[in-house]
């Protein structure tokens, strides 16, 4: 049987190796991977790709930040129903937080005390700052210069690199979903989208 494929739209690269981990664990190929750079500019494509198309089906993740999923989700797409076309999921707060979900990994990658890490990853209010403060602490020193910044909130150099390796090569979605709500109704969506994909062409 051939593995239905979407295509994703992120906001930034550091959110490449979650979507393909993600996928895959749903059981979704990869057809490409759309990096917006930014909130501002993904918000401007949302309503264009959410149009029902049978030829094209995107997966869109998009953080919450601070707002109500239930809130912003009608903001950007309204009442548009979930279907086989479209997805649009919002981590609580940052996809961040679904990294830190797996605590046994991520503590283990970078090498910070899995005590310290927050059993309620959805209810931080700024996930990516709480990844760097654990990293600021990190036994590894790599990690703490090229992970994060010792002064700031900013991402250090090889932030991106970092995420996207240990998301592709360590983190579970199905541990991190145990911890995880927002997480784990994505990947309820995406296995339901799985199946129309594959009974449309069935």
């Amino acid at each position: 049987m051939t593995t239905p494929a979407v295509s994703v739209a992120v906001e930034g690269e550091s959110d490449r190796g979650m979507a393909e981990a993600l996928l895959a664990h749903v059981g979704l190929g990869l057809e490409r991977v759309l990096v917006k750079r930014g909130v501002a500019n993904l918000d401007k494509l949302i309503p264009r790709l959410a149009r029902p198309n049978t030829h094209q089906h995107w997966v869109v993740f998009r953080d919450a930040d601070t707002r109500c999923p239930v809130d912003l989700r009608q903001r950007l797409i309204g009442t548009r129903p979930h279907d086989a076309s479209f997805e649009l999921r919002l981590p609580c707060s940052m996809t961040e937080a679904w990294l830190l979900a797996d605590t046994a990994a991520f503590a283990a990658y970078f090498m910070v005390k899995k005590s310290e890490i927050s059993l309620r990853p959805d209810d931080l209010r700024h996930a990516k700052h709480e990844l760097l403060r654990l990293c600021r602490t990190s036994r590894s020193r790599d990690v703490r210069a090229e992970v994060a910044r010792p002064d700031d909130d900013r991402p250090g150099p090889l932030y991106t690199d970092w995420l996207n390796k240990y998301a592709r090569d360590h983190w579970s979605a199905e541990r991190a979903s145990e911890l995880s709500p927002s997480l784990a109704r994505t990947v309820r969506r995406l296995r339901k989208m799985r199946t129309l994909l594959t009974d449309s062409v069935g």
